[in-house]
């Protein structure tokens, strides 16, 4: 882990000198047989062709591990992901139990200025407060209970001087009299109230499917988002494959047009030989001449694409691109692989593990939570509530307390309403076509699931087999090379001639890198469709603290 810690710190930096330690013993990759990997003069002056000076040979896990950490696309997917799944904790409030409190201070009375009969009430002071516990019900209702507790003192109009020793006139008076019979004018009263009330709706918004349809919605968000970020992974992964081989046969294409240029510059310098010995005209050094100039062009429009590539991959992986002279090079083999791949197993394992088919399929089942709500909704409100309270009634908190049960009050009810317009319907006809639609969708992806991994597999197959067939042609080329220069020695054909058998001998070593980087790109098609890209590379988008 220390050694791909070095190195995406060296890739980010752009520095040459430093390489992994676990690379110092392997031959550049992208390398063609019997090149060797150059290294232009660092004090050269600039020109107006390919900026770079130095490669750095890179293994593809090792880009791999650096771009999930720094791929643009994969981080934003985490993010998402992270989001989703706390949106999904968040969406379980409304089952959880919430806690409430309530104090009230209220006061009523009548203005001094107006007259009131006798033992009227003037005014009332009240204080009340208390404590409840409510929880929504998976089944659509809610609980709750409550504890209250309320203190209430009433004035009276009372003229006690009138009344002093007057029994009679005394009795009437709502508050008592004292011991000599002078009626209170305050009056203070504590009732305690516990009181249950249960609501459940009967038809519109019953059972758990309606009630928790929210929550399961977030969960199956959670879940899309999770889906998603290997989507997305897998995409930034095929992506970064294609880029490194297609990297890899851009450095092999210089090579052999480095190659290239080799082979003519000998034989001009076996044209002068044969100039000076007189087994030749001058005439012959044209042909060596124009294909030394063309094979230049040729190497100096392969060292150009070359830096692309590299430039390319450096961007899809996330790392700094300005460090121009410094092209990164692929530093695994660059040969086809030996395994088989069977088109009915990859198929099978497509539909169950591609990450694409997956999220129209949570897609589906989101529509279905959708229609479910949208069907209930077009039926009528029909809500139950029960309610029932025991209550106590005292001088004081303390009696009141002790005094409940004394009375208690029940209530049940049930309210009904119709909804009179077609909107609700309309509602459940879009979320039936729009399930019908995810239905369409995911059919069409899997056919085209399908036909993409047959053509991988036969491009596989195919690739495998060019590279033989180029072998062969390598072999035959190089073959009619030595004898058409054999024959230029002995005066029987000319350099025209040996150069045509030279291109043919080049255009097959290009051919065979084409088909070696066709071929890397189609498994990683092939490992994108069957899902097992991310297991492939070892590559896990949760979030660490899930790892545990």
């Amino acid at each position: 882990m220390k050694t791909r810690a070095l190195l995406a710190i060296t890739l980010l930096a752009g520095t040459a000198s430093a390489q992994p330690r676990h690379h110092h013993k392997r031959e550049t990759v992208a390398q063609a047989p019997g090149a060797d990997d150059t290294q232009e003069d660092p004090n050269e002056e600039p020109s107006d062709g390919p900026e770079a000076k130095a490669m750095l040979p890179v293994k593809l896990d090792d880009l791999i591990e650096v771009a999930v950490r720094l791929a643009p696309d994969l981080a934003r997917a985490k993010v998402d992901r992270s989001v989703a799944i706390d949106t999904a904790a968040a969406s379980r409030r409304d089952q959880a139990w919430v806690m409430t409190s309530h104090a009230e201070y209220s006061r009523s009375a009548v203005a001094d200025h107006v007259e009131v009969p006798p033992f009227s009430v003037v005014a009332t002071d009240q204080v009340s407060g208390g404590v409840g516990l409510a929880k929504n019900l998976p089944t659509g209702g809610s609980l709750s209970v409550e504890a209250d507790l309320a203190h209430t003192n009433t004035e009276y109009n009372v003229y006690d001087r009138l009344f002093t020793g007057q029994g009679s006139a005394a009795q009437g008076s709502p508050t008592g009299t004292n011991s000599n019979n002078n009626p209170y004018e305050f009056l203070s009263q504590n009732q305690t109230k516990l009181a249950a009330t249960f609501k459940q709706p009967l038809a519109r918004g019953f059972g758990p499917d309606v009630a928790l349809a929210t929550q399961k919605k977030a969960d199956l968000a959670a879940t899309e988002a999770t889906v998603k970020a290997q989507l997305a992974a897998e995409e930034m992964i095929r992506d970064i494959v294609d880029a490194y081989w297609e990297l890899a046969f851009a450095a092999y294409e210089v090579d052999i047009r480095t190659q290239a240029i080799e082979l003519a510059q000998k034989q001009d310098q076996l044209t002068h030989e044969q100039i000076r010995a007189g087994a030749a005209p001058s005439t012959a050094l044209g042909q060596t001449t124009y294909e030394i100039a063309t094979r230049k062009e040729a190497l100096l429009r392969a060292q150009i694409e070359l830096e692309q590539k590299s430039l390319e991959l450096r961007r899809k992986v996330g790392l700094e691109i300005g460090k121009r002279d410094i092209v990164v090079k692929p530093g695994e083999a660059f040969e086809v692989g030996n395994e088989d791949f069977d088109v009915d197993e990859i198929l099978a394992r497509s539909h169950q593990a591609n990450h694409q088919l997956a999220s129209v399929q949570i897609e589906k089942k989101i529509a279905d939570v959708d229609l479910g709500v949208a069907q209930d909704q077009v039926k009528p409100t029909l809500d139950l509530q029960l309610q029932g309270a025991l209550m106590g009634n005292g001088d004081s908190t303390g009696e009141s307390l002790g005094a409940v049960g004394d009375s208690f009050q029940v209530t049940a009810g049930v309210s009904m309403s119709f909804e009179l317009s077609g909107a609700a319907r309309h509602a459940r006809d879009a979320a039936a076509a729009k399930k019908h639609r995810l239905d369409i969708d995911r059919a069409d992806l899997e056919r085209q699931i399908d036909v993409q991994v047959v053509t991988a597999v036969k491009q596989v197959t195919a690739a495998r087999t060019r590279v033989a067939l180029a072998d062969t042609a390598i072999n035959v080329a190089e073959d009619n090379v030595r004898i058409e220069k054999t024959n230029f020695v002995a005066g029987k054909t000319s350099n025209f001639q040996v150069m045509q058998q030279q291109t043919q001998l080049i255009d097959a070593r290009i051919q065979r890198g084409r088909a070696i980087a066709d071929y890397h790109e189609a498994v990683a098609q092939l490992q994108f469709l069957s899902g097992i890209l991310l297991e492939q590379y070892r590559v896990n988008v949760r979030p660490h603290a899930e790892e545990h």
